[in-house]
């Protein structure tokens, strides 16, 4: 009875030459996803997964608003606004805009957060009637400002001929702040907020907190607060502004990240960006801060017993083409922009990538230990059966149960080819609980690579190395496998150095 249990017993023994293949093997992977990793060359399997734990819906169920503290309002207009507000007219009517921002600013915001492009349209720019800053909804802009209210617009769309510069200029001069709207997408996900660019929610979270509180208040490494310091993203895209003569240049400039002190520190990925807390976008805290427009005895606004916040973003959502994959699903521009705040709020940082690695190698181990096991009980029932098989005198009923039993070995082997689907899938479900906490993990690579250099091993079931006395693990694997001595172990170190360079 006790058979089947000691031979699993001994198909996942950890000892001996297979451990020591295995921790070979585990390094290689480990040190190779570190280079790719360095050089951004697994970001597109990182959204793919992060797209595939999204579909599962909410796997945790969260208690308390972890960005509470930061976390701001959301005045959109979305599809019934846009319809029943602005007519469906685009772009948005002025006068309608003027409305609205009036209206917000009486609700005691000391920041607006407007992602719209507020820039003179094309028919304004041909109307002789209103001279250069003298357009009523630049004169509130303008007065709003003066007022004390902190005004964050986001760049306009580049115009003919540079026409928007001078207005970007004008208002600057009036005391409004701009900031860049794009947000990072790598291969159809978003996965990270920017830290040191010049965008919506990085100049509006500065200004709500101010420089000095903001590196006080916001729990990030101590290495990123040091780069931050000398220098103020409010003023980033105005300074460029008075500079650049391109509105293009202007644009470009605006997302790229702001270098201070170690340029070569600075311009690694996880100096210029953070991991998207998930926290920030689940629906659960972000669905009860939007706040829709809507018309109030004929005029643009919001009900007056609508959630009141310190920060407000400004946007519009009806647009099914400014939307983003998020780890909580799709997600409009402005949501995002508002939800980038809160995650700044919260803090989020990348795991050291040496305890990724040192991880990497120990899970490694492990995968590599269960996919041989699995492939030395295969291969041992395979071995038995085999030899069952050429025997003479067999009866015709221990033919059938032996047959019964060579059916049952293929399906043996199904199972054992879907065990790395089935870990994976697993891996994706578990790993998921991380992405909530700011963690972000793949084990996709680490799964497969291990399964494959498991079945090196599984040959051995059938014809199993004869163990010389005297040798020492290194010497008896170098002389089973030449291969993960000569050519393996020594790519790993190489692999480690480029990544350490």
């Amino acid at each position: 009875m006790l058979w089947p249990f000691r031979q699993m017993g001994q198909a996942f023994k950890l000892t001996g030459t297979h451990l020591l293949h295995h921790v070979i093997g585990a390094s290689l992977i480990a040190a190779l996803m570190l280079v790719l990793e360095g050089f951004h060359v697994l970001e597109w399997l990182d959204a793919a997964m992060l797209r595939a734990s999204a579909e599962q819906g909410q796997l945790l169920n969260w208690g308390k608003d972890p960005g509470a503290a930061y976390r701001p309002g959301i005045i959109e207009i979305d599809q019934p606004a846009f319809e029943q507000v602005f007519d469906e007219r685009e772009p948005l009517e002025r006068s309608r805009l003027q409305q609205l921002l009036a209206n917000v600013a009486q609700r005691g915001a000391r920041v607006l957060a407007i992602d719209l492009d507020l820039a003179p349209a094309m028919y304004e720019q041909a109307n002789e009637r209103h001279k250069p800053g003298e357009r009523p909804l630049d004169r509130l802009l303008d007065q709003l400002a003066a007022d004390g209210h902190q005004l964050v617009l986001i760049l306009p769309e580049q115009s003919a001929q540079n026409a928007n510069l001078p207005w970007i200029r004008a208002r600057c001069a009036a005391g409004v702040h701009f900031a860049s709207p794009q947000i990072r997408e790598r291969m159809g996900a978003v996965t990270r907020i920017e830290l040191k660019s010049p965008v919506l929610a990085a100049v509006a979270f500065e200004l709500a907190h101010g420089k000095q509180q903001q590196e006080q208040n916001q729990p990030m490494p101590a290495v990123l607060s040091e780069q931050k310091e000398g220098y103020r993203l409010a003023d980033r895209v105005c300074q460029l502004a008075r500079r650049t003569g391109s509105e293009k240049e202007l644009a470009r400039w605006a997302f790229e990240p702001v270098i201070h002190g170690d340029a070569k520190d600075a311009a690694e990925q996880n100096a210029v960006t953070a991991p998207f807390h998930p926290a920030a976008v689940a629906p659960a805290f972000l669905d009860p801060t939007r706040v829709r427009v809507r018309l109030l005895d004929g005029r643009a606004g919001v009900a007056a017993d609508a959630p009141r916040k310190k920060v407000l973003y400004i946007g519009a959502t009806y647009d099914v083409r400014d939307r983003y994959t998020t780890a909580e699903g799709e997600q409009a521009g402005l949501h995002l922009h508002a939800a980038a705040h809160t995650s700044l709020g919260i803090g989020t940082a990348d795991v050291n990538k040496y305890v990724v690695f040192v991880a990497d190698i120990v899970i490694g181990v492990l995968l590599g230990c269960l996919f041989g096991g699995l492939w030395t009980l295969y291969g041992r029932a395979e071995l038995a059966i085999d030899k069952r098989m050429a025997g003479q005198d067999i009866s015709r009923l221990q033919q059938m149960g032996t047959l019964a039993e060579f059916y049952g070995i293929r399906l043996m082997l199904v199972l054992v080819w879907a065990s790395p689907f089935a870990i994976g899938a697993l891996a994706i479900y578990l790993s998921r609980g991380l992405l909530e906490q700011g963690w972000w993990v793949n084990p996709g690579p680490l799964i497969a690579g291990m399964f494959l250099h498991a079945m090196s091993l599984r040959d051995e079931a059938h014809h199993p190395h004869e163990e010389v006395p005297g040798l020492s693990l290194w010497a008896q694997l170098r002389r089973t496998h030449p291969g993960i001595v000569l050519v393996q172990a020594p790519l790993a170190v190489v692999l480690f150095v480029v990544a350490l360079v």
